[in-house]
């Protein structure tokens, strides 16, 4: 992220910024050792964990993170599918996770279960779109010649190659 912010390459600067700082923080919310949940912690959940209120706030922050995401996946609409797949998806991956958090603090286990595999398998496919679009960057970067796919946005929108100097001496 440092590298893409030197070379000034703001936006996958932000990219990395963002997944670095969700998952890192989702990861943290999951560690026993932080025993965040203690302040909802009863004799019957000596953790708090299972508590609804502690599993409502993880969901309403994942409902945050979802709208985060999809800020991003409107921009990604201007450069390639699998940029805006990868947004697209792992925005309704936090939505679809937000709501097994939900369900956990309604006590209704089951749904949770089904949601949690749903989220599960969106994130999934994330990680592949991921994969297959950090193969493709590393090809171009060794000047290994490949024709994959990745449906190039940019012919739907208007040029913006030009100078912002120029473009504002216009005005």
């Amino acid at each position: 992220m440092v590298f893409e912010w030197v070379m000034g390459n703001f936006f996958p600067m932000m990219v990395m910024g963002l997944f670095a700082v969700f998952w890192l923080s989702f990861g943290v919310l999951q560690l026993p050792t932080l025993q965040l949940g203690a302040a909802y912690a009863t004799a019957a959940d000596p953790t708090g964990t299972a508590s609804p209120e502690y599993n409502a706030v993880i969901a309403l922050y994942l409902i945050v993170w979802g709208f985060a995401l999809f800020t991003f996946f409107i921009f990604t609409c201007k450069i390639n599918t699998v940029f805006a797949a990868i947004f697209l998806l792992v925005s309704v991956a936090c939505w679809v996770l937000s709501g097994a958090y939900w369900k956990v603090s309604s006590g209704d286990y089951e749904a949770a279960n089904h949601l949690q595999k749903a989220g599960g398998a969106l994130l999934f496919v994330v990680a592949t779109l991921g994969w297959y679009m950090c193969f493709i960057i590393m090809a171009g970067e060794m000047r290994i010649t490949l024709n994959l796919p990745v449906g190039d946005l940019s012919h739907f929108w208007p040029r913006t190659d030009v100078e912002l100097a120029t473009a504002e001496h216009r005005d």
